[in-house]
């Protein structure tokens, strides 16, 4: 798995690299942590403010690794800034079973994250967003940017805490084994119980879905983790589904022609986004 974070200087990207510490540790996953440098004059030079920045936060995300502990990444400081293209920096680094990336590049935000995210053929993109304080991105609308633009799954974290619920909703049968074992790793990190959600018409549920959630749960309680089977009506979703997200995980399965995808434009999502006190996993 290839795991993308996407930070800035404020104090909510440093409440993700504290959550995501949590979840690195059990899936040895490909890390890029990505720096935007939104200057606008382009003949800045190197980004070694930008740079230090992410060093210090690639040694909180290594912090999970006690001295006793095999760490697949290397903690050596960065050897030189190269400049692999026009506003793209990376901080080379020796060594590491896995790889642990710091990229810096200028521009947007949003269109830089997904580009880099493209370009690494990323399998999650993280970014850090909430409520306590002050979110310039909220602002730039790139949580909702992102969400809605990227070919891969995304997790906005809103808040430094630990769900007791992940919530996941789904009305398809195609799901991919990195999804599962996304929600699987969180699951046991947060020690979090599970509810499978199937997406009802009426008094009707699709048996490839009742089927899929059968075989969730049985995915899930093979693992020891705690789930729970709940059906809800497309036409109360919405409702549903904001209601979770107040204190819950919520992790949506959105395929191409998902029913989520069709009750979610683009200002639904958007109020989702700016509106939950927990964390949202889109997952594709």
């Amino acid at each position: 798995m290839r795991i993308m974070l996407a930070v800035d200087d404020n104090p909510y990207s440093l409440d993700l690299v504290k959550e995501v510490s949590k979840i690195i540790f059990n899936t040895w996953a490909d890390i890029i942590i990505l720096g935007i440098d939104t200057r606008n004059n382009a003949n800045l030079g190197q980004p070694q403010d930008l740079m230090k920045l992410l060093l210090d936060y690639r040694a909180i995300l290594l912090s999970a690794y006690k001295e006793d502990d095999e760490c697949p990444y290397s903690r050596n400081r960065i050897e030189k800034i190269v400049e692999k293209k026009q506003g793209v920096y990376e901080g080379y680094v020796e060594g590491g079973l896995k790889e642990c990336k710091l990229i810096v590049r200028s521009g947007i935000p949003h269109k830089e994250i997904l580009q880099q995210a493209n370009e690494d053929e990323t399998d999650l993109i993280i970014l850090g967003c909430n409520k306590k304080s002050s979110c310039q991105w909220d602002e730039q609308d790139v949580p909702l940017k992102v969400v809605n633009n990227a070919l891969c799954s995304v997790l906005v974290v809103k808040e430094n805490k630990s769900p007791e619920n992940i919530v996941c909703c789904l009305d398809q049968d195609k799901i991919t084994q990195n999804s599962l074992e996304l929600i699987n790793q969180m699951a046991t990190v947060y020690n979090a119980e599970l509810k499978l959600v199937g997406i009802s018409n009426g008094d009707v549920l699709s048996l490839k879905v009742e089927k899929t959630m059968q075989q969730l749960f049985d995915y899930y309680t093979h693992r020891n983790i705690t789930s729970w089977l709940e059906v809800v009506d497309r036409s109360i979703l919405f409702a549903f589904i904001n209601q979770a997200a107040q204190q819950d995980l919520v992790a949506l399965w959105i395929g191409n022609n998902s029913f989520l995808n069709r009750i979610f434009p683009h200002e639904r999502v958007s109020h989702l986004l700016k509106n939950s006190h927990s964390s949202l996993l889109f997952l594709r």
